[in-house]
């Protein structure tokens, strides 16, 4: 059965190999907001989550509107720092949504965070590589079966919204109920994500291939 929902739900992943930097503070659709240290506190509670208080550049997007900021910055606080999910699960489907919606910022972004969370490159490459659906059919994986599932349920989310239920069972018989809606939502959130900065080209990336891991 699951190899039935897999292979109906097959349509091609067109993927790139150019590797690019990480960041790079190019322009994107719209001007980035970037309000100074100290005088705006929607941004400095944004900035309170980045590397060196430094804020990105979809910080900057999303400062045209303060109210979106402040929403987005909430929810990301819960998926980034406060999900019950084993990290290294939580990088993959933030990677693998990335990958699937074509959003290099997103990969750029989450790559070292996936390292540090535990995931190999050998794993990585396995992320950004496998065609879409057909995670079950890698010879010799490098995943592990929780990570594969995962990969699999991340597929069906991104690219065919409905889960199947044996899909979901697949992902369900490694994780808790509250970790079953912190993976829904995880994988929902960099939807969202991925789509925003694609459409506003944040950094101009939204025309650079997702990057392929090489050491």
């Amino acid at each position: 059965m699951l190899l039935f929902c897999v292979f109906t739900a097959l349509t091609g992943v067109a993927l790139g190999h150019t590797p690019t930097k990480r960041d790079d503070n190019l322009p994107a659709r719209v001007p980035y907001v970037f309000p100074a240290p100290g005088t705006d506190p929607v941004a400095d509670a944004l900035r309170a989550r980045r590397p060196n208080n430094t804020l990105l550049d979809l910080d900057g997007l999303l400062l045209q509107d303060k109210g979106l900021a402040a929403g987005w910055n909430a929810l990301a606080t819960v998926i980034r720092d406060n999900n019950s999910l084993p990290a290294p699960m939580r990088e993959l489907f933030i990677l693998r949504t990335g990958v699937l919606n074509e959003a290099a910022y997103v990969w750029l972004q989450h790559e070292s965070v996936g390292r540090e969370a535990g995931l190999t490159v050998e794993q990585l490459r396995e992320i950004r590589l496998t065609p879409a659906f057909l995670g079950p059919l890698v010879p010799n994986s490098t995943l592990t079966p929780e990570l594969g599932a995962a990969l699999l349920f991340a597929d069906f989310m991104a690219r065919a919204v409905k889960v199947p239920q044996p899909v979901f069972d697949g992902l369900r018989r490694f994780l808790s109920d509250r970790q079953m809606v912190d993976a829904v939502a995880t994988a929902g959130t960099y939807s969202l994500v991925s789509r925003f900065v694609v459409a506003l080209d944040a950094d101009s990336k939204a025309d650079v291939p997702v990057p392929v891991p090489t050491v």
